[in-house]
């Protein structure tokens, strides 16, 4: 009898879990500005990602700290890019890989991030912020 690729429905309902309370530490984060904290959310979604390796939402998160809060780049576009190869249409990681990398002046890195997020983005906010981004380093590069 072959083994499902898909985890148990107690392993998603613990990735819930354990991805919840990541969640809950970054709130707790924000309001305490402690680290340790930050390490404690990573933590969590390390955990929600053991059980169920496909959870694209715990890889953004997880990256969103590690570079955001945690000064971890690497890490975090690492994270970032596993989110997009598991959901590759959802656009809000394309953003933060552009955003990270315009932060760390990796311009010509952030131009296809940003490029895609446009494209795959709904009109708003970030997708206009993003267009005016792009037009910047572009400006920037010539």
């Amino acid at each position: 009898m072959r083994e499902s690729s898909q985890p148990s429905l107690w392993r998603r309902l613990q990735a819930g879990w354990w991805y919840l309370y990541g969640v809950g530490l970054c709130q707790l984060g924000l309001r305490t500005i402690d680290r340790e904290v930050y390490r404690r959310a990573v933590q969590a979604f390390d955990r929600a990602l053991a059980a169920c390796p496909d959870l694209a939402l715990a890889l953004y998160r997880r990256g969103l700290i590690r570079g955001r809060e945690l000064g971890e780049y690497y890490a975090a576009i690492r994270d970032l890019e596993a989110a997009t190869r598991l959901r590759p249409d959802w656009p809000e990681p394309y953003l933060q890989r552009g955003l990270f990398h315009r932060f760390h002046h990796h311009n010509r890195a952030a131009i296809p991030e940003l490029t895609t997020y446009v494209r795959l983005a709904p009109a708003g906010f970030w997708r206009t912020e993003a267009e005016r981004m792009l037009a910047c380093i572009q400006a920037e590069l010539e």
